[in-house]
């Protein structure tokens, strides 16, 4: 292991002093050149692997495993911002993949698949050097991609601005880290990789020399809380994210401005001009909408408003948007499975909330449309749901002279009212839909809001041992990936078809697969948000479950593969998580700190229509 070990701490000593050795060139240059003799010194870490991997003992492989994911986390930061392709290949997750729209299989490769073979019971060392070679000959193209690329100011304080993100919403889960349980001393390198990073300017600033100081405090402060609480399942999240993660957050901005390196200019999730993520108006609701409906008066949402609790929409004028998503029960409507057109049945799933809906790349449980303008047509044509026609309705609504007026001030006064004008409105006032500022979010944010024992217990727990924010990513807690939410996943959870643990059968709702026709899909559904759980039971794409506490019950078990549900792709893991009863409670209790719907349930008044103009349209 000699050349191994005082490899890694040559490696640590280039890292604290790489951007101190060369003051002629820009920080920028030094950032960029520290990249590259990180990769090359990285690339050279795997390579001995590829060299002592057939004959060195397991603990030597862990050993040299966590070393050089350590390694790899110092320029996670950089890698994730200007490489993500490369960066889902290096330390994605063990997961086989299925493109959507094609036949295509991705096989997973890198550092969490390397982690699931050194730590199984047994250790196949064919298997494992296949996959020390793959992640070597990716490295090794990262060495030549990273000589062509450069970086600049602005995507080097975007890049570690959003690597606070990702340490505090996947790092500390353990979502890169599940079998070894490596997160807290990983957690430590991501943080040496951003103080290394924020070496490189140190020289050049002409700022005042207590903001260097600062953070040389938070990031000791940080090393210190690391060093003494090292348990993952007992670590204080919740402390830990408020004394040093958010501080840290809002320093690093704070020095980007006294820098005068601006923002980058383009459309993210994030609006990077808040500190904090925790802010109410952090995440951006035009992110996931057409480049076309993003710049949009606000007299179109208010318009949207008054369409979706408006009957006109549906075949009979007898139910709205509003009818199957309530503002009283956070935008759904509280039933198992809503009551589909007819009365007399059900449509086939659970209506899901509305708020903060806006937050995810995909719509409806089985993510069959992207933006929410094609879900508004989709439901209002749905025989099942409103059995309308957007036309019909169009008629009836350009009847209505409050209507018309709407319009024209909404959009302008030669508005076509027809299907795109209707739909355009009805995203824009759902998108208005955002709850950002629940009792958990003010607390994060340091402000009065307090949080109780049991709640804090139970937002340790959520991150930590219940595992729950592996899937459920802080701070939207839905399947929208941080820190640059390209995707928004979907879980095999074998959701039984009745809430039985004793002879538990899976739902018969193939869920992505009906729409994408995918075995990998079979029964999988859109991860959904948690905030606001506590009040839109029941649960599941099937509403299986009546209470929260079911929810975690299910969990606990190992979802329908630990209560014995036939599943072959089940992606949750089938592993008992050992939640205590009360442990199960203070989830439960976190769970309902994330409950925001503030301005969000008035309900307008509706427009009058002149009933024999409608008739007179014959759509009636």
């Amino acid at each position: 292991m000699h050349r191994i070990s005082s490899f890694i701490v040559a490696g640590v000593f280039f890292l604290l002093a790489a951007c101190s050795v060369q003051p002629s060139k820009k920080p920028a240059e030094r950032v960029n050149d520290f990249l590259i003799a990180q990769v090359d010194s990285l690339n050279y870490t795997i390579g001995w692997f590829a060299d002592r991997g057939d004959s060195a003992s397991v603990e030597e492989l862990r050993n040299a495993f966590q070393k050089a994911r350590a390694h790899y986390k110092k320029i996670e930061s950089l890698v994730v911002f200007y490489f993500p392709e490369e960066n889902e290949r290096i330390n994605g997750p063990a997961l086989v993949k299925a493109e959507e729209y094609d036949d295509k299989v991705i096989l997973p490769t890198g550092f969490q698949v390397l982690e699931e073979e050194l730590y199984a019971d047994t250790l196949q060392r064919d298997a494992l050097q296949q996959q020390v070679l793959a992640l070597k000959a990716i490295l090794n193209n990262l060495k030549y991609t990273v000589r062509s690329n450069s970086v600049s100011d602005a995507n080097v304080f975007e890049a570690i601005r959003l690597e606070v993100l990702t340490i505090m919403s996947l790092g500390i889960s353990g979502f890169d880290s599940p079998v070894s349980f490596q997160s807290i001393p990983e957690t430590k390198a991501s943080l040496q990789g951003i103080e290394s990073i924020l070496a490189c300017y140190y020289e050049s600033a002409s700022t005042d020399e207590s903001i260097q100081q600062k953070f040389h405090s938070l990031f000791e402060g940080a090393y210190t809380f690391l060093a003494q609480h090292t348990d993952f399942d007992a670590f204080d999240r919740a402390t830990f994210i408020r004394k040093y993660l958010n501080p840290l957050s809002e320093t690093l901005y704070i020095y980007q401005q006294e820098l005068k390196i601006p923002n980058n200019p383009w459309v993210g999730a994030m609006k990077m001009d808040k500190s904090n993520f925790f802010s109410k108006d952090l995440y951006d609701a035009n992110f996931f909408s057409p480049a076309y409906n993003r710049h949009l008066k606000p007299e179109v949402a208010a318009l949207g408003k008054m369409l979706f609790f408006d009957p006109v929409l549906s075949g009979n004028g007898t139910r709205s948007c509003a009818s199957c998503h309530s503002p009283t029960k956070a935008f759904s409507d509280g039933l198992t499975r809503s009551v589909a057109f007819d009365s007399h049945k059900n449509t086939l799933r659970n209506a899901p909330t509305l708020i903060n809906s806006v937050y995810q790349k995909s719509q409806f449980w089985d993510q069959r449309v992207h933006f929410i303008e094609d879900q508004v047509t989709a439901v209002v044509t749905n025989p099942h749901e409103m059995h309308g026609d957007m036309d019909a309705s169009a008629k009836k609504i350009a009847a209505t002279q409050e209507y018309v007026a709407l319009f024209k001030k909404a959009f302008s006064d030669s508005v076509v009212i027809d299907q795109r004008s209707i739909q355009t409105s009805l995203a824009a006032y759902i998108r208005t839909l955002s709850g950002l500022n629940a009792r958990f979010d003010q607390y994060m944010r340091g402000e009065q809001a307090m949080l109780t024992e049991d709640e804090l217990a139970g937002f340790n727990l959520f991150m930590g041992k219940g595992k729950c924010a592996t899937c459920h990513f802080m701070p939207l807690f839905n399947g929208s990936v941080p820190p640059q939410y390209f995707e928004t996943e979907s879980e095999v959870l074998g959701v039984p078809a009745k809430a039985d643990t004793i002879h538990a059968a899976v739902d018969s709702d193939a869920g992505k697969f009906n729409t994408y026709n995918r075995l990998l899909h079979k029964f999988a559904f859109k991860t959904p948000t948690i905030r606001n759980a506590a009040l839109t039971a029941p649960y599941m794409h099937n509403g299986v479950f009546k209470t929260l506490e079911e929810v975690i019950d299910f969990y606990n078990r190992g979802g329908g593969a630990g209560i014995g549900a036939v599943v072959s792709n089940q992606t949750l893991p089938a592993d008992k998580l050992n939640l205590s009863k009360k442990e199960q409670r203070q989830i439960v209790a976190f769970i309902h700190t994330l409950t925001d719907t503030t301005g969000l349930t008035r309900i307008p008044v509706m427009p009058v229509r002149d009933p024999i103009a409608l008739k007179s349209t014959g759509n009636d």
